[in-house]
């Protein structure tokens, strides 16, 4: 169990409440029974969890980016290469195939960063319902909320875990076309080494 040590609960609170979230003021959560602070805590560290998985999906799609500028790159270098070497000229239509095909899955794998985005910014909000729900069963615990009122962010939860599940799925699809993608892509390549002999013009680079 994750040690309960209130400056870091004071780092997580700063990002972790919006303005509609319940709020328990530092004396009223002093009050709490140990096991109440400790999840609300846990709440919190969940929250802070997947804000840095999005942080990270969005770094990754970055890098995919920048994947994609430089292949162009190293295109113009293998091809400057393939010309200054006798009878390279000719390997320079097969190499571009291979190009295209490493394209087209950094491409498809752009599409699943994409999406990796999309279910992490739903991580984000599923995770902030939940600390909601948490800290209003706390206000209705100390009598400043009525129970009645657990029954809307119950709600809020179940809709945003609905929308979970509907993003991941969505995710799914998108990774298996990008797998079909780098088996079209690692064909590409075997097929240009076989057909030229070629096996140094940087079409092993990943």
């Amino acid at each position: 169990m994750i040690s309960l040590r209130w400056p870091v609960v004071i780092l997580l609170l700063s990002g972790a409440c919006g303005t509609s979230a319940p709020s328990l003021s530092r004396a009223e959560r002093d009050r709490l029974p140990r096991d109440a602070r400790q999840e609300i805590f846990d709440a919190e560290n969940d929250l802070v969890i997947a804000r840095n998985r999005q942080d990270e999906a969005v770094e990754r799609l970055r890098a995919l980016r920048d994947a994609l500028d430089q292949l162009d790159e190293r295109q113009g270098r293998s091809e400057k290469r393939l010309s200054a070497t006798p009878g390279g000229s000719s390997r320079v239509s097969a190499l571009r195939k291979v190009t295209r095909a490493e394209q087209d899955y950094i491409e498809a794998r752009q599409e699943v960063a994409d999406s990796d985005v999309e279910v992490a910014e739903q991580e984000v909000r599923t995770a902030r319902a939940r600390l909601d729900l948490v800290k209003q069963r706390q206000l209705v615990r100390i009598g400043k909320e009525p129970l009645a009122s657990l029954k809307g962010f119950e709600k809020a939860i179940e809709a945003q875990e609905a929308k979970d599940k509907h993003k991941r799925a969505s995710s799914l699809d998108l990774r298996s076309r990008a797998q079909a993608r780098l088996d079209a892509w690692k064909a590409a390549q075997e097929s240009y080494a076989i057909q030229t002999g070629d096996f140094d013009s940087g079409v092993w680079i990943e």
